[in-house]
């Protein structure tokens, strides 16, 4: 039987290049691929979603550990943004961990195009895995939360 004409299709890989893509995926994102401020607004995240397991209030958390209650209401309102838009629960590490999870790493590049002013670099990361619409929400939100945490 022939096979459908699938012009789109990426060219097959050798099985040396498919080895280190799936090696590259296997390979967790660690925190200082990144900026100090891209990583204090990934451990802010994280003090938040500490907080709210251990029935703290994050507002009180976080203006501790950012001196600042509108950085600490900004990352919460980005956290509000995300959760109405992601696809499914987000996943975060412990604070102490050096390794990011995949949806931090998502964080972080959000926050490293939103740092640079990269309209276009933050849909990339975007594309596949939140509807093209809540693009501009996510955009401003992350925006206000990298300008509160800097």
């Amino acid at each position: 039987m022939q096979q459908p004409a699938r012009p789109l299709a990426l060219p097959a890989a050798d099985a040396a290049t498919r080895s280190q893509v799936v090696a590259a995926l296997a390979r967790p994102r660690m925190a200082n691929d990144y900026s100090e401020t891209v990583m204090t607004l990934v451990l802010s995240i994280r003090l938040m979603a500490a907080a709210m397991r251990s029935n703290m209030d994050p507002v009180v958390e976080l203006t501790r550990r950012l001196n600042s209650l509108t950085a600490a209401k900004s990352v919460l309102d980005l956290a509000r943004a995300c959760s109405q838009a992601w696809p499914e629960n987000v996943a975060v590490n412990r604070p102490c961990c050096h390794a990011l999870s995949p949806d931090e790493a998502v964080f972080a590049d959000m926050a490293s195009a939103s740092l640079a002013a990269d309209r276009d670099a933050f849909s990339a990361v975007l594309d596949g895995l939140v509807r093209r619409e809540r693009h501009d929400g996510l955009y401003a939100a992350m925006t206000r939360a990298v300008a509160s945490v800097a």
